[in-house]
């Protein structure tokens, strides 16, 4: 039996499938991609030869490999996720009351 809930009332199990969505992106991305857009910098700075392109690519490279031997990187990734998905919806509950 599903219990109906009161027109726009917050809940945090009720959190948009976008904001969802968003936090688990960008935790996998945290977790699987960092050293991989470091690479994407590398070779956009090759062939378009700007500089601030090769900025880009050693701050994503130092980021990924110390991101990368982290020894707390998944619960960092979780932690995240879940702020992006309980901030918001705390927000909007203390601003309401």
């Amino acid at each position: 039996m599903m219990l109906a809930r009161k027109k726009g009332e917050n809940n945090l199990m009720h959190t948009s499938k976008r904001r969802w969505i968003i936090a688990i992106a960008l935790a996998l991305y945290l977790y699987f991609l960092l050293p991989a857009t470091a690479d994407m910098f590398f070779a956009l700075y090759h062939l378009t030869h700007i500089g601030p392109l090769y900025w880009g690519y050693s701050g994503f490279k130092a980021a990924g490999y110390y991101f990368g031997i982290y020894e707390y990187r998944l619960l960092a990734c979780l932690l995240l996720a879940a702020a992006i998905i309980v901030i918001p919806a705390l927000f909007k509950k203390l601003h309401r009351a």
